[in-house]
């Protein structure tokens, strides 16, 4: 069972380092079930949290705000489940692992957290303090699971540059902590993903894998794995090519104006993670202007417009740091 976060669940139309690794395990004589609570990517297209911030009305909370983790997956259907989720915490998983482990009893614990308990949660004591609990409490319904615990992958811009130390403080505390609850019944084990993965390179935003950074994750945790006789040959990423969707032009579908603003929906492009929305003033002469970050959906509230005035608009799909061909401009009046 993989227990972690969004470099670990993937968004819509990622391969996911999970289905590198269980497609590597079948393919070389060892294939391997992969169990959990979910079966699909996050979708920003179906989250909770998402449709209610693009639309303009306040967010959803509790058990409403969850996102259904159906997304689909790059290369069709993946039968295995998971348990992980996008900005989830050692802090937050340590309250419900017991429940998942016990309802899946997995041989193996394959955990990737830590990012966003140093980003959001505290300092590294306190991440390794909640990562022992996630430990404890796993073993608490399997005595004799075996866990694989991941260093934290890092970034090489995103931040500032407290938070690299911070992170990589954690990765150097994190293998005497490890070794610290490994036990003779149920081991753990250190993956060490940062020793192998370029954030520069192996992503898309400095943060989430790209196809390259998903084979060399899957290849840390398959080396891992052969260590405990789960799998013969190692995972070569270099035998893969890891090319990303090309992002291909959308188009707008509606343009619905509202008082002071607009409602736009535009076509889905496969292996975007954004769009970036254009504005121009038309009636003012003004220039176009890109929204600052991009909008995560198919369909966005555009307000903070003036009554009255015409509006040329346009949207790109995006993908961390790229972004693709812009869409025929439409225009809209915007109600007064």
């Amino acid at each position: 069972m993989v227990l972690g976060d969004s470099l670990a669940s993937g968004m819509q139309d990622d391969y996911t380092w999970r289905w590198r690794l269980a497609r590597h395990l079948a393919q070389t004589g060892a294939p391997a079930e992969f169990v959990g609570p979910h079966r699909g990517t996050f979708s920003m297209y179906e989250d909770p949290v998402l449709l209610a911030l693009v639309e303009g009305r306040t967010p959803p909370t509790g058990p409403e705000a969850a996102n259904p983790m159906t997304g689909p997956y790059r290369q069709g259907h993946f039968e295995g489940g998971h348990c992980a989720r996008p900005g989830w915490t050692a802090h937050a998983a340590k309250a419900v692992v017991r429940e998942h482990v016990a309802a899946e009893q997995p041989d193996f614990l394959l955990i990737q957290l830590g990012f966003n308990d140093l980003a959001l949660v505290g300092p590294p004591e306190h991440a390794l303090r909640d990562l022992g609990t996630v430990v404890a409490e796993a073993r608490a319904a399997a005595p004799e699971l075996t866990i694989l615990l991941a260093t934290v992958a890092g970034t090489t811009r995103w931040g500032n540059a407290w938070f690299r130390e911070t992170v990589a403080d954690f990765n150097r505390r994190l293998p005497a902590a490890a070794a610290a609850w490994s036990t003779s019944r149920s081991p753990v084990a250190l993956v060490d993903l940062r020793g192998r993965f370029d954030p520069a390179a192996d992503t898309y935003d400095e943060i989430h894998p790209n196809a390259a950074g998903e084979l060399v994750m899957a290849a840390a945790f398959a080396d891992a794995l052969r260590e405990f006789g789960v799998g013969r040959d190692r995972l070569d990423p270099d035998r893969f090519q890891a090319r990303e969707l090309p992002l291909i032009e959308p188009s707008i579908t509606a343009a619905h104006p509202r008082t002071g603003g607009a409602l736009l929906r535009w076509s889905r492009v496969r292996g975007a993670s954004g769009y970036r929305i254009a504005l121009r003033d038309l009636t003012a002469g003004r220039p176009r202007t890109l929204t600052p970050i991009p909008v995560l959906g198919d369909h966005w509230h555009a307000g903070g417009l003036t009554p009255g005035h015409m509006y040329e608009v346009d949207v790109a799909a995006a993908h961390g740091r790229r972004l693709g061909p812009r869409s025929a401009p439409i225009r809209v009046t915007v109600g007064g």
